[in-house]
């Protein structure tokens, strides 16, 4: 029986899938696991890498492969490899993060196997920085339990840190999460809805920053809160008002916010703003 399913989702990572994929399959665990890896037809060598990796490697027999002819896009491959997980527990680790303590699985299952009241688990990460002057950084849990008004108001859980209960999603994942502006909030948000959620001040993974240019301009901005409307409103869909009141709050706020931002440009289009 496989009790977690890693779900390790890759595009144009040459440079760092060998290393992701080393880091899962060094765990140490007295269960069965798997990796499920996909990848997004990459356009660079990310295939023959990991053809490579796996051809020497004693663990391959763990690792399910796919390697795409076309270009699902980010949520369209996530979603494809967590809807191929078998798992009791489900965790990720992107194709450019990697884990760094083959206890992480360990450590993490034992814990959600004598604690049924949570849904999830996540621990702290090392920031590899882009350059010196990036100093992105993970907000600190105030405790090391957290209950759903804590993640709608913070962005707390690396997504290479984070594992949980696949058995909330019996019919599997909403079909709408591929639209979604971002994967990792809204699944959080609904597993906090079902549960308490444990960090552990461990540092056991990696994560690589990658701004990727990120556009600042206002028709980007205006778009960014258009998608993080819709996915907050699907999100609200799911857990209902009573749930959802901080989450409600933060919806009205981007929508106020969109709304000024139009009436500024429309006034300062008509000449009414200098």
């Amino acid at each position: 029986m496989v009790v977690v399913s890693v779900v390790m989702i890759t595009y144009g990572h040459e440079n760092y899938i060998s290393e992701a994929i080393n880091g899962v399959l060094s765990q140490e665990c007295n269960f069965e696991f798997e990796l499920i890896l996909s990848n997004d037809a990459s356009p660079d060598n990310s295939d023959f890498v990991i053809n490579k990796c796996l051809s020497s490697h004693p663990k391959a027999h763990l690792v399910k492969y796919f390697n795409h002819d076309t270009n699902l896009g980010m949520m369209g491959n996530s979603l494809f490899a967590m809807n191929r997980a078998k798992g009791k527990y489900i965790a990720f680790c992107e194709g450019d993060d990697y884990w760094t303590d083959n206890r992480k699985l360990q450590l993490q299952v034992d814990f959600m196997e004598s604690h049924s009241d949570y849904s999830m688990i996540f621990h702290k990460v090392i920031i590899s920085q882009i350059n010196d002057e990036d100093t992105f950084s993970y907000p600190i849990p105030p405790c090391d339990t957290l209950y759903l008004s804590d993640i709608i108001r913070s962005h707390y859980i690396p997504t290479c840190s984070l594992l949980y209960r696949s058995s909330y999603f019996p019919k599997g994942y909403p079909e709408w999460l591929i639209n979604s502006i971002s994967g990792d909030i809204p699944l959080e948000i609904l597993l906090s809805s079902r549960g308490k959620t444990k960090y552990i001040d461990i540092s056991m993974a990696c994560y690589r920053r990658n701004l990727g240019g990120i556009s600042q301009s206002k028709a980007q901005i205006s778009k960014m809160r258009i998608g993080y409307i819709y996915m907050y409103w699907k999100v609200l869909q799911e857990i209902g008002l009573i749930k959802g009141y901080y989450l409600l709050s933060r919806l009205v706020r981007l929508v106020l916010g969109l709304f000024r931002n139009k009436v500024l440009s429309f006034l300062k289009s008509k000449g009414s703003i200098i």
